[in-house]
């Protein structure tokens, strides 16, 4: 069909020509998108690797901290009189994970080996 210069011709060529333009501008569009996303990707990368040194930090802190804490300087003898006020007040302790004195050696190697010497709890 060949519309010519008539006014349907004129309307389909128009037609043509911004379906030409929308169609560039679509892909500069993506482009940018792409551009953009990539972008993106880029900084949760960053994000990423800084929230694992914030980790990092945040455990040597948590480290240090233990390091100082007063508990840790401590006579063993204070720590024996706590470990023994932790047991229920039942004559014979039923032995439980959850509960003094097999809690009290799982906080750390010091405290275990004083509850392991305290026959007291057992």
């Amino acid at each position: 069909m060949n519309f010519g210069n008539s006014p349907l011709g004129v309307e389909i060529n128009e037609a043509r020509i911004a379906l030409q333009r929308d169609g560039e501008e679509l892909l500069n569009i993506d482009s940018v998108v792409d551009s953009l996303q990539a972008e993106i990707e880029a900084i949760h990368m960053r994000m990423a690797i800084q929230q694992e040194k914030r980790r990092a930090v945040e455990a040597r802190i948590l480290e240090n901290r233990a390091r100082i804490s007063p508990v840790r300087f401590l006579p063993t003898e204070i720590l024996q009189q706590i470990f023994k006020s932790c047991l229920p007040n039942d004559r014979y302790v039923v032995p439980h994970i959850l509960s003094a004195p097999l809690l009290l050696c799982q906080i750390c190697r010091r405290w275990r080996d004083i509850a392991l010497a305290t026959p007291e709890l057992w």
